[in-house]
């Protein structure tokens, strides 16, 4: 029987049941985000049909697979960092913010050049694309959430995105009633991305922080960049795993069979988040504990497996 993590953190010592309350967080957005987003989802669904449904998620899939260009495996490399040396944090954040920045835009330059020439003279396509893959710039502001990562509080990111969520799930329903086209729905991503990119600026100032202390650093660039193309072509063979299949079908069978396995596959991948969450809010204690002594950070990991067996078992 499920039990809130708040109830369950409160058996754990102070460091894990801090890293509890931050994936409990997580939880109840994806679950917030699992009911009003499927509900949703299947009515848009319904309304676009097998054919329009399946264009819109052959164009997400084919946005998400270079994803890794745009975000440059960076997350981890960066929330090691400001744990190491949380006094070069503003230069290791302002980095990072301009390469995402910049990956965004190389993102949509590929994005644009692979779908000419996969579909080429399929204009609506190449719309969709468009305007999903220019969304993918506004993830540079995902770097506030690496701050709060590393404080281990992502109830801050996830009260600036949930606003967002909601406000685009009621564009979503006029959209419907409206009789809106297909490209409009492509508009909504787009206009998710910027709303949520400006929730968490709001946050990030509010928290007392100040994007002016920003700074870039050439040298800081090329040591994470050194670090993290690794990363960036693990993310880019994971993408691929992930979404090659959409754009397979796709290419081979037409939109209408995306839409139909799209829709079929949508519930499984819902599930992917729950070993991420946790694992995202252990990483900045275990890097901490790494530059302590080699005891404590094999104790933190061995602590983090045991709050995932326990969550495990008492959720069942």
């Amino acid at each position: 029987m499920f039990k809130p993590i708040e109830t369950i953190s409160q058996r754990l010592n102070p460091q894990l049941r801090k890293v509890a309350v931050n994936t409990g967080w997580l939880f109840a957005d994806r679950l917030r985000r699992m009911g009003v987003g499927l509900l949703v989802g299947v009515w848009v669904a319904r309304y676009l049909g097998t054919q329009q449904f399946g264009l819109l998620n052959y164009a997400t899939a084919f946005v998400a697979l270079l994803t890794p260009f745009a975000t440059l495996g960076l997350d981890n490399i960066v929330v090691r960092e400001i744990v190491r040396n949380s006094s070069h944090k503003d230069e290791i954040l302002g980095t990072t913010f301009f390469l995402k920045f910049l990956g965004g835009f190389v993102l949509v330059g590929l994005a644009l050049i692979s779908i000419s020439l996969l579909r080429s003279g399929d204009r609506l396509t190449y719309w969709v694309v468009s305007v999903l893959s220019a969304g993918v710039i506004f993830q540079a502001f995902d770097t506030i959430d690496l701050q709060f990562q590393v404080q281990v509080q992502s109830k801050y990111t996830v009260i600036a995105k949930n606003l967002a969520f909601i406000i685009i799930t009621f564009v979503k329903v006029i959209l419907i009633q409206i009789n809106a086209s297909l490209i409009a729905f492509a508009w909504v991503v787009l206009l998710e991305s910027g709303l949520g990119a400006i929730a968490l600026a709001i946050n990030y100032r509010m928290q007392g922080y100040s994007f002016w202390a920003w700074r870039w650093s050439l040298t800081r660039a090329i040591a994470l960049l050194k670090e993290s193309w690794a990363l960036m072509l693990s993310g880019l063979s994971i993408m691929i795993y992930m979404r090659i299949d959409q754009i397979m079908l796709g290419q081979t069978s037409g939109d209408r069979a995306v839409g139909l396995y799209s829709a079929a596959t949508r519930i499984s991948e819902l599930w992917y988040f729950i070993p991420t969450a946790i694992c995202s809010s252990g990483f900045p204690t275990i890097i901490e504990a790494k530059g302590i002594s080699e005891s404590l950070y094999y104790q933190r990991i061995k602590q983090l497996l045991r709050l995932m067996v326990f969550l495990y078992y008492s959720c069942r």
